[in-house]
């Protein structure tokens, strides 16, 4: 792709989420990230992540207005609970769902929302016997090497049952996401090296889509690249 090609991707890009066109600006806007990040386009780089970290914003938040449901918990390992069945129930939302010691129905929640562009965002957990009760264990992301670990809360920890999304839901799932992201965007802060610097904060973004912080430092990092070069 040349230099002219990779911009008018970003002016795509940037046209889609001013036309309030969240899920299709992010998926441009990504794509035009895995171009300049490979031809190392550190000024498009720079000028890329804001647009992009406001594309996720307004696609947690609207995310955030629809019902939120955060005991979508398998019962045992029997219960076997269904993606799509998740999905046709709750088209809208934010959701906890965890699959008997395994990840793989959250992952799927995952994959079939973004597949069917639908505003939905689901945590990566699990749950197992913790004696008499069922621990939810949430993951950050499926990469669990160090700075990144899980969050372990039993059933008490979280409000049963289909709730409005409203300014008070919003922020308890903002403080759940922030407490996932916090140790690997220390560690990206704590990088002197500004490759692995770049790698970190993506990995951050990795964890959570929708972390301002780590959106603008990469384009502080990319634009400090781009005087470099």
């Amino acid at each position: 792709m040349t230099a002219d090609e990779l911009q008018s991707l970003c002016e795509k890009g940037s046209e889609l989420l001013m036309r309030t066109d969240y899920l299709a600006a992010e998926e441009v806007l990504m794509r035009a990230e895995q171009i300049a990040l490979a031809g190392k386009d550190w000024d498009t780089l720079a000028r890329l992540y804001m647009p992009l970290q406001e594309t996720r914003r307004q696609i947690r938040q609207r995310c955030g207005e629809g019902v939120v449901k955060l005991d979508l918990i398998a019962s045992g390992p029997l219960d076997r609970i269904d993606a799509e069945s998740i999905l046709n129930r709750f088209p809208h939302g934010q959701l906890l769902v965890a699959g008997w010691d395994n990840l793989g129905l959250a992952m799927e929640v995952r994959r079939l929302a973004r597949q069917r562009r639908l505003f939905v965002e689901t945590f990566l957990a699990s749950v197992h016997r913790a004696g008499r009760e069922r621990a939810i264990v949430i993951y950050p992301s499926t990469d669990l090497t160090p700075p990144n670990k899980p969050t372990v809360l039993v059933e008490d920890d979280f409000p049963r049952g289909e709730r409005a999304g409203t300014a008070q839901t919003y922020a308890e799932i903002m403080d759940l996401w922030e407490r996932l992201h916090a140790p690997s965007l220390l560690r990206a802060d704590q990088t002197s090296d500004p490759l692995e610097k770049i790698d970190a904060y993506r990995k951050t973004i990795e964890i959570d889509n929708a972390c301002e912080f780590a959106h603008q430092r990469l384009a502080d990092t990319a634009r400090s690249m781009a005087r470099r070069a």
